[in-house]
């Protein structure tokens, strides 16, 4: 739903690491259901691209006020509760027109970034969120227990879809109801 400004074999390129831990592990995996950010144009220049790659991809055309369905969103959660590159206090929040949006000067390095903004991701079939270790324990505890919406993650709501979040245990420790929370003495 982002992806950041480099290479893509560099091990901050979103793509990239689908790439090597899916698509090249799993040759019968549809390499056509992934869409890349060509990162070789400016992050300006790769959002308008890639807003083309996906209304083309959708079968609408250029200018098109449609918005497209994603089957499924897959999204993380960073330790700040962002999601995509949706950081908190940022303009993007509120965007409510575009729906692919450069980022010139992240938070979180690199600086330069391509998002998806909320109409797009919130027009999904599916948005699924995976949280991973014990360092995503307390942000997870924040949205689903605090049902903190202040942060960007609460944003994430599929007006026509499901919202489904998957995590490890260490990243569930803090959830009341968690089987394995519950397992232990």
């Amino acid at each position: 739903c982002d992806e950041r400004i480099v290479p893509e074999n560099d091990k901050e390129s979103t793509y990239g690491v689908y790439k090597r831990d899916l698509l090249d592990n799993y040759p019968k995996f549809p390499k056509t259901a992934f869409y890349p950010v060509n990162c070789t144009l400016s992050a300006t220049d790769a959002a308008i691209d890639y807003e083309k790659t996906i209304r083309k991809a959708f079968g609408q055309k250029e200018g098109s006020t449609e918005i497209p369905s994603f089957d499924l969103l897959i999204l993380g959660i960073g330790p700040d509760g962002h999601t995509a590159s949706l950081f908190p206090g940022h303009p993007l929040l509120d965007e409510k027109t575009v729906l692919i949006a450069p980022i010139e000067n992240s938070p979180k390095p690199p600086p330069k970034r391509v998002t998806m903004t909320y109409p797009l991701i919130n027009n999904a079939k599916v948005c699924l969120f995976g949280a991973q270790g014990a360092g995503k324990a307390q942000i997870l505890k924040r949205i689903l227990v605090d049902n903190d919406q202040s942060l960007p993650v609460a944003r994430v709501n599929p007006t026509k879809g499901r919202l489904i979040f998957v995590a490890c245990d260490e990243a569930a420790s803090l959830i009341e109801g968690n089987p394995s929370r519950e397992a232990k003495p």
